[in-house]
């Protein structure tokens, strides 16, 4: 029954597995069970399947990635999702009606980004690297990821009757545990990762999946076990980080200034004026939103990314401080030297010294 709602799925929305809209790729894929997204996935165009390793490949001109996956019990799944985004890509899961949809998920986030803050987008969230989701069944979602990040993913999934049988049936669970999964309100939580609590379950998890072949259930078995003895042991240290409040609207449009940033990475800054009238946001607002969402001023930002890159030539090339300064637009190297020193704590003399 599951293959013929994928074929009929398929056969419906062949056209839409890649619509473009507003800067970004989207992408549908059946999203009731880990079952369903793991074998709808493998029906997408450009994917490679090993099934006798429970993986599948894509490798084409949206992402490059390597999905692992393993049902370690009824109603208990594991999957390992690295992915290269070589463009603004949506992921938008649809659920079909006719079908129960009662998988929780559990999401390890390790994010790496180039010039570019390290997070990805998920609805009025932010999510942190290193950071853990958690996500109630059938929780309609956008999933924003930008172009040149990187995102390993160890997705745990499991339903209703395995928390019942498994979690909530625990004698003294805590109440903070109890009213994560009873509070109607609560649909999404994410934490901040704690690296004194979790490094060792998630190496463990890292060495089960790296060599690319067919996780050891057992060892898989043992360690989904101990992250969720973990989580519920620990769950009143853990910090939930708290959801962004702008728009999904204005903070496509302030990733896409982030990205002209970094295009003029090598000129002066643009100026609040010229970027307000290229983006159509009001002065006021861009400054408010940026810092809103980056946490600094829009020109503390792309100073930043100037210095941090200015360190980077400074370690890898024979180039001269002034050669530098010039590369980024610097009347002379004592401002470029000010603002290396504000930025780093030293000056870029001391670099190679």
């Amino acid at each position: 029954m599951i293959f013929d709602k994928i074929s009929n799925w398929l056969t419906h929305t062949e056209q839409y597995f890649f619509t473009y809209q507003k800067g970004f790729f989207f992408l549908s894929y059946l999203s009731n069970s880990p079952q369903l997204v793991v074998e709808s996935s493998k029906k997408l165009p450009f994917i490679k399947v090993d099934e006798e390793n429970q993986m599948f490949f894509s490798d084409n001109p949206f992402v490059k990635t390597t999905v692992q996956y393993m049902e370690l019990e009824k109603g208990l799944w594991v999957l390992n999702s690295r992915v290269k985004y070589k463009n603004n890509v949506s992921f938008k899961p649809i659920y079909d009606s006719t079908m129960e949809a009662d998988y929780y998920c559990f999401t390890i986030n390790i994010v790496e980004n180039n010039f570019s803050t390290k997070f990805y987008e998920f609805d009025n969230f932010k999510i942190e690297d290193k950071s853990i989701s958690f996500l109630k069944p059938k929780k309609d979602f956008i999933n924003c990821h930008f172009k040149g990040s990187f995102e390993n993913q160890y997705i745990i999934y499991f339903n209703e009757e395995w928390a019942k049988n498994n979690l909530l049936s625990i004698s003294n669970l805590s109440p903070e545990v109890i009213n994560l999964f009873e509070d109607d309100t609560i649909g999404f939580v994410n934490y901040k990762f704690n690296e004194k609590i979790f490094e060792k379950c998630i190496h463990n998890f890292n060495e089960i999946f790296k060599e690319h072949k067919k996780p050891n259930l057992l060892e898989l078995k043992k360690n989904t076990y101990k992250f969720f003895d973990i989580f519920i042991n620990s769950i009143d240290e853990l910090q939930a980080l708290d959801s962004n409040t702008l728009s999904l609207k204005d903070r496509r449009k302030l990733r896409k200034i982030e990205n002209f940033l970094i295009d003029n990475i090598y000129n002066k800054f643009p100026g609040i004026v010229l970027i307000s009238n290229e983006y159509q946001i009001s002065p006021t607002k861009l400054k408010k939103d940026f810092k809103d969402l980056f946490g600094v001023s829009i020109f503390k930002y792309f100073q930043a990314k100037q210095m941090d890159l200015a360190l980077d030539l400074l370690k890898q090339n024979d180039l001269l401080i002034k050669e530098i300064a010039n590369k980024f637009q610097y009347e002379n190297m004592g401002k470029f030297s000010k603002a290396f020193q504000n930025h780093h704590g030293f000056l870029p003399s001391k670099v190679n010294s």
